[in-house]
């Protein structure tokens, strides 16, 4: 009796009792189930985070090509200007070279024309090209007139020269005049209206293609953000499920994501270890965390540093004029460029953003490493130095000096142009705004003088 009472108890026992098999069995189901899901959704992280790096390099692309379109039609236009004035077949050639060889408008504006799925602004494009064509039918007669006014034969003329024809009472012209008349009409507001029009035409095009890559961006960025928090909540769930079977997981998936865990939080790289899943997620995720640090690191320099000449930017500058507590021991300089806008006016914005990449570059290798240099407006420099107070007053002049005779160097073939610089020394009872406001007072005062100089505030 007493044996057949402990059968019936185990039995029992057995029925009624937990079952680690059967419990490992459907953990197992659900582990497998929520590793297949998490893969998925990294994987599908992944494909968005392409995405967004090909709208990325789209946008890139096609301003980039804009750029270009006009760049080469400043070509052209310069090309004809300059043999309008002084008569070099060379420029000529040049000219040709680009329209018929080289083709960088036209490349330029197929690459635009690539990225436009739609194809919804295409009356636009349309305008500009047949605006582009009249452009360079006036060149074409411009050139005329100069060939012509040189005696070239007819048989050396290219061919879309030859087909242009002059008006009689321009071919009366002597020399001097048809010269005079080239450049004229190469000049005269119907030519620069042709040319605002093309622009004009062209940015609105870029425009509306830039803006469906901008929505295609944010559209992957979101959806990306949200495979982030499927992920974070699978990962949750996964934690849940492992941490009840510890006796078979600890060492594969309990401990891994324990690590793991702190690892994301400080977005650091999971170490590829464990399960086969826990590697493929580690493997995953490094790869997505690895290009998305990548992309964060470059957003963050962009923000930081500015876009032209590659030193600090203004707000920089300007988180630093908030926060600086003390300007003892501090000198600032205010650095600006003399007639700025007229070497813009004269030799074009190309040659303007040689000339303040020339000054960024000379202030960035003259001072030191701890020296805080940025550039605050169109054409002015800030530059913040540590360490110094008046007894450096002379050694300062003569880094200046210094800056101010390399400045006026032109072996790198952009045109003189000079400095103005103001100075102060901050004080213990100078705050950075006093002390920004003193240098400010000093650039004023050399500006409104002489210029190309260096003056130091001084109290009154």
């Amino acid at each position: 009796m007493a044996g057949i009472t402990d059968a019936n108890i185990a039995k029992k026992d057995q029925n009624s009792g937990f079952r680690l098999e059967i419990f490992n069995f459907f953990i197992i189901i659900l582990t497998v189930i929520i590793v297949l899901s998490l893969s998925a959704v990294i994987f599908k992280a992944h494909e968005t985070y392409i995405e967004f790096i090909d709208a990325t390099n789209e946008y890139i692309a096609c301003r980039e090509a804009a750029e270009d379109v006009h760049q080469a039609s400043d070509d052209l236009t310069n090309f004809a200007r300059s043999f309008a004035e002084h008569g070099n077949i060379a420029d000529l050639q040049n000219y040709f070279k680009e329209a018929n060889q080289d083709k960088n408008r036209d490349k330029a504006l197929e690459t635009i024309k690539r990225y436009d799925s739609a194809n919804g602004n295409d009356s636009r494009l349309e305008m500009a090209v047949a605006r582009s064509v009249k452009l360079m039918d006036i060149e074409f007669y411009a050139m005329r007139l100069v060939l012509e006014a040189d005696g070239v034969p007819d048989s050396e003329y290219p061919v879309e020269i030859k087909h242009t024809i002059l008006k009689d009472e321009d071919k009366a012209l002597s020399r001097e005049e048809k010269y005079k008349k080239a450049r004229s009409i190469l000049n005269d507001d119907e030519y620069n209206a042709y040319k605002l029009d093309i622009y004009h035409n062209i940015s609105v095009y870029t425009d509306y293609i830039l803006s469906g890559t901008q929505d295609r961006e944010q559209q992957n960025s979101r959806i990306f953000a949200r495979y982030q928090n499927i992920q974070l909540i699978l990962i949750i769930v996964l934690l849940s499920i492992l941490t009840i079977n510890v006796t078979f997981t600890s060492i594969f998936i309990i401990r891994p994501l324990r690590k793991n865990s702190k690892l994301i939080v400080n977005q650091m790289s999971l170490p590829e270890k464990g399960a086969t899943e826990m590697r493929t997620f580690a493997r995953m995720y490094n790869e997505v965390l690895g290009k998305i640090k990548i992309h964060q690191e470059k957003l963050s320099y962009e923000a930081s540093h500015d876009s032209l000449t590659g030193i600090h930017n203004r707000g920089v500058f300007d988180a630093l004029y908030n926060d600086v507590d003390s300007t003892e021991n501090l000198a600032f300089l205010i650095v600006d460029i003399d007639a700025f806008k007229e070497i813009n006016d004269s030799f074009g914005h190309l040659i303007g953003d040689n000339v303040l990449k020339k000054v960024a570059n000379l202030l960035h290798t003259s001072f030191r490493a701890d020296d805080t240099i940025c550039r605050i407006g169109g054409d002015e420099f800030a530059v913040i130095l540590n360490g110094l107070n008046t007894e450096n007053k002379e050694q300062l002049e003569n880094k200046l000096a210094f800056i101010m005779r390399k400045i006026s160097e032109t072996s790198d073939d952009l045109p003189p142009f000079t400095l103005s610089i103001g100075a102060a020394f901050g004080s213990a009872k100078y705050s950075f705004k006093t002390l920004y406001k003193n240098a400010d007072a000093a650039l004023y005062d050399i500006k409104s003088t002489t210029k190309n100089g260096i003056k130091f505030y001084e109290d009154k």
